[in-house]
């Protein structure tokens, strides 16, 4: 009699202490009331571990991550193209989905998403009344930067795969914020704006190309203050297009395509002419670039400080070989190296 009794006495107290963890955890994730207990059990330490124990058999045996006192795990749903990033189930739609792909160095986000290039607008530097820099002989930036343009564009035509637009193709005036405006119009993919440097302290022949960022060289910020001179941006517009800076997509690729377009266009003019200098990649806060959400650059393709490179630009043959140059450099950013693009020289005559 007495050996039945404490069965169920047992049996009792197990059942107790299982309602307990059942309720507590249905407290707990606010799904059941808050439960006062009446009756308090003293629990015997020699019946403590047999308790325990068949309480972790019976939530296994009943499928413990199914169970109904646990949040249920959320799926983290996406395009099945895309590789598996790690995003945190109780994100909301926004941003912070995208945390991973911004905060993972390395990692170029056009290629993740698998984006090409259709359109690119080419934007010949100034025009109009604003004539650019001018070399010692008179010859002026702006004319030279649309013949170079005009023919980069036919070159790139002839490929037939893009759809190649420009910002002025006459010599007239276009603002900067009017060409920006022309690129998100168009729909452009990429953007790369010609222009020629003018060195009046050093008369030396140099390449240099620029992509948006901040810059803390004198030199850099004089040259643009120089281009971005007359904007006609607004102090509000531009307190607009400056939350821009921070896309990573467009200061990843802007920064990978000025360093093809520099690399082809120095390579293949240093052939060409062993006094040409390499100022390499750099960055610059021109508007222009800061406009425009998809990668651009802008390319200072020769200097005309030069005097001997003055008398140069104003032949055909010099002229076509530079807009060769930065359809190499074109090329070889949007193959991602691939397979390489050389200048034939005797193509070009």
């Amino acid at each position: 009699m007495l050996l039945t009794y404490n069965k169920k006495r047992n049996h009792r107290i197990r059942q107790n202490i299982l309602r307990g963890v059942y309720e507590d955890n249905l407290k707990i994730i606010g799904k059941g009331p808050e439960v006062i207990y009446k009756h308090r059990y003293y629990v015997p330490k020699r019946f403590l571990l047999p308790v325990v124990l068949s309480f972790l058999v019976i939530v296994l045996q009943s499928n413990f991550a199914s169970a109904p006192f646990l949040p249920e795990k959320q799926p983290v749903s996406g395009p099945r193209s895309m590789p598996v990033l790690a995003l945190n189930a109780d994100e909301s739609e926004g941003p912070s989905h995208y945390k991973a792909f911004i905060s993972t160095p390395g990692m170029p986000i056009s290629r993740i998403f698998g984006l090409g290039v259709r359109t690119i607008m080419i934007d010949p530097g100034h025009g109009g009344n604003d004539t650019g820099t001018k070399g010692q002989n008179g010859t002026k930036e702006k004319d030279i930067a649309l013949d170079i343009a005009k023919r980069l564009r036919d070159r790139l035509k002839k490929s037939g795969n893009f759809n190649i637009l420009m910002t002025r193709d006459q010599d007239v005036t276009v603002p900067l914020n009017r060409r920006v405006e022309m690129a998100k119009l168009s729909r452009a993919d990429l953007f790369i704006s010609v222009h020629l440097n003018y060195l009046p302290s050093r008369p030396i022949n140099m390449i240099e190309t620029y992509y948006f960022g901040p810059s803390s060289d004198p030199k850099v910020l004089k040259l643009a203050e120089k281009e971005n001179a007359d904007s006609s941006y607004s102090i509000s517009d531009f307190k607009d297009i400056i939350g821009k800076i921070g896309e990573t997509m467009k200061l990843q690729e802007s920064k990978e395509f000025a360093a093809s377009i520099q690399k082809k266009l120095f390579m293949n003019s240093r052939k060409e002419n062993g006094n040409v200098y390499n100022f390499g990649v750099k960055r610059a806060p021109f508007v222009v670039l800061l406009g425009v959400d998809v990668p651009a650059v802008l390319a200072e393709v020769s200097c005309l400080s030069n005097s001997e490179e003055e008398v140069q630009l104003n032949t055909e043959q010099h002229r076509e070989h530079i807009a060769r140059y930065l359809e190499l450099g074109i090329l070889d950013y949007l193959n991602k190296g691939d397979v390489t693009y050389e200048a034939r020289r005797q193509t070009d005559r």
